[in-house]
């Protein structure tokens, strides 16, 4: 190996290894982010049995799909803030940005808790995040 070839290879060692050594220092650098919350941890530290989710999942399913077909839809009326525990899936649906599926959803996991002992506790829901959060929270209740 002529010596071009050789000063070639040592040049891109020596980056390689400053190129490796900078990756190392940043990773090691960073702070830590951690995605756990104290709502995560309460809710696996409650002890309730739940072997019967798909049984409220059913009932829950019946119910809107009754409450759907029912002539009164139209006319309802809701006072403001609704209680998380007591409302219905109609009620739900009336706030911005609470469709069908997070009505059903967020009465699920009502029933899955046993009910909730705070607002915030909606976040948990898959497609529930913090915008939809701040534009429903004035209005709710426990």
């Amino acid at each position: 190996m002529n010596n071009a070839k050789k000063q070639a290879l040592i040049i891109i060692g020596f980056g390689l290894i400053i190129l490796s050594g900078i990756i190392l220092y940043f990773s090691l650098s960073m702070p830590k982010v951690s995605t756990v919350t104290s709502d995560d941890v309460n809710i696996s530290d409650q002890t309730k049995d739940y072997e019967n989710v798909t049984d409220v999942t059913e009932k829950v399913s019946d119910n809107i799909t009754e409450i759907q077909s029912s002539d009164s839809f139209s006319e309802l009326t809701v006072s403001y803030p609704l209680n998380l525990n007591t409302c219905t899936a109609q009620e739900l649906i009336s706030l911005d940005g609470i469709g069908e599926k997070k009505a059903n959803d967020i009465i699920e996991y009502r029933e899955y808790l046993g009910g909730y002992t705070s607002v915030e506790q909606i976040k948990n829901i898959k497609g529930i995040g913090d915008s939809v959060y701040e534009k429903v929270s004035p209005y709710l209740t426990v």
